[in-house]
């Protein structure tokens, strides 16, 4: 069977043209699939899944003929020479339609692909300098804006604005995500007129502009959404991305709550019962020593009231200090970050170039700290004097309180208790 390959670097309407004649090329040539993809051949780290699929057909030793219409369209990475050893070893013809030779186990085919895989590399690098130089020299010029505007907001020729089509759309999602406590798909199949993939909408929670302070720029746009709500938000986010887990399809109780101490990864739930349904917690990584332990969602739910329970004068305690007018003392981490961000104004004002993005890094880790820095149990004052409060609430009630007031809940290998930290009051 042939197959061929067929690539342009961007989704931009302009390049349609583009990758629909190299189809076209590739299927007069004989080719009973083309894959096509949109995607960078050259930035490093960017796995392009067409491309591979085309690796595992050829290993299968069913394909006869792989095409492309010129090696640029192959990689600009020079991982040409790797797919033609590829296809040497599995019998498999490697054809550009151009006529260049790409058959390296010759030296003739060894030279050439060397050559014009060199010659792609340095043409990429020379227009993504020529892109650095272009965006320079907009910033130079008062720009402040560079590519498009995050969904919300356009580009007014001086600064980004709340787009007057889009603004409402976009505090609608994120009341939305809010809602779902932050879980993109979970949006975006309860809600499938949003024009985003689950990457893209997590690419959009992470932009700062979304709190009024481009990430390029200390010039304050309006915000979208408060800063707090967005630096939580960040927080969320990271530690899911650390723990390497997927967002739940149903959302429980414990769902991304409970941690294994072993692998640091986040207990699954498992479900068992054909009458009364019964969820567990187990870990579910092979590689860790507690894989296929755990113990019964009731269990961690009854000791999580009972520390929250007996956590209740610490947290009256709370509620009657917040009526004082006493400022907690700033953190050593505190008092290091706000010296490193008067640092780096004073070198900014003194003339140093290209602080810009150090110092908006500086202030979102220092305000992170601030809003991570407690919990707001003071809020909970009137509900907590209630007699079994916490154990009247239902789960849906119980998550946010469990967010807001517990730090951590690890899984240490017992099957019958966890070991939960409260976070400190604010």
């Amino acid at each position: 069977m042939r197959i061929g390959y067929c690539r342009v670097s961007t989704d931009k309407t302009e390049q349609d043209t583009s990758v629909d004649a190299q189809e076209e090329a590739l299927k007069r040539a004989g080719c009973v699939r083309v894959f096509k993809e949109r995607a960078s051949a050259f930035k490093p780290g960017v796995r392009r899944k067409q491309w591979e699929l085309c690796k595992e057909l050829i290993a299968t030793g069913k394909i006869t003929h792989f095409m492309i219409c010129s090696l640029s369209r192959g990689s600009r990475q020079q991982e040409n020479a790797d797919m033609s050893r590829l296809c040497k070893a599995n019998n498999v013809q490697f054809i550009v339609l151009d006529g260049t030779n790409a058959d390296v186990s010759t030296p003739e085919g060894l030279l050439m692909v060397g050559i014009l895989d060199t010659v792609n590399r340095v043409d990429s690098t020379i227009k993504g300098l020529a892109v650095k130089r272009g965006q320079a020299a907009r910033k130079a010029a008062g720009a402040t804006a560079c590519g498009r505007c995050p969904f919300g907001y356009r580009y007014d020729g001086t600064k980004p604005v709340p787009d007057p089509k889009r603004w409402k759309q976009a505090q609608t999602l994120w009341q939305q995500l809010k809602e779902s406590e932050f879980i993109a798909n979970r949006v975006l199949r309860e809600n499938p007129e949003w024009p985003f993939s689950n990457v893209g909408l997590i690419k959009w929670m992470r932009n700062p502009l979304l709190m009024g302070r481009p990430a390029y720029t200390d010039l304050l746009v309006e915000p979208l959404v408060p800063a707090k709500e967005w630096l939580q938000c960040q927080d969320l986010l990271s530690r899911r991305a650390f723990h390497k887990a997927r967002s739940p399809r149903v959302l429980r109780l414990f769902s991304q709550r409970v941690t294994c101490f072993n692998c640091g990864r986040f207990m699954q739930y498992q479900l068992s019962g054909s009458t009364v349904i019964k969820p567990r917690l187990k870990c579910q990584n092979p590689r860790c020593e507690y894989y296929g332990r755990g113990l019964a969602e009731f269990k961690v739910r009854d000791q999580m009231i009972s520390v929250l329970e007996a956590a209740v004068p610490q947290m009256l305690y709370a509620v009657e200090q917040a009526t004082q007018s006493k400022d907690k003392p700033p953190s050593a981490e505190q008092i290091a970050l706000q010296q490193k961000l008067d640092s780096l104004q004073l070198l900014q004002r003194s003339g140093v170039k290209n602080l810009g993005k150090a110092i908006s890094a500086t202030r979102f880790e220092l305000e992170a700290l601030t809003v991570r820095s407690g919990a707001n149990w003071a809020g909970w004052g009137d509900l907590i004097r209630q007699p079994g409060f916490f154990k009247g609430m239902t789960d849906r009630e119980l998550r946010p309180v469990m967010a807001e007031l517990v730090e951590e809940i690890l899984y240490v290998g017992n099957s019958k208790q966890v070991e939960i930290t409260l976070r400190d009051p604010a």
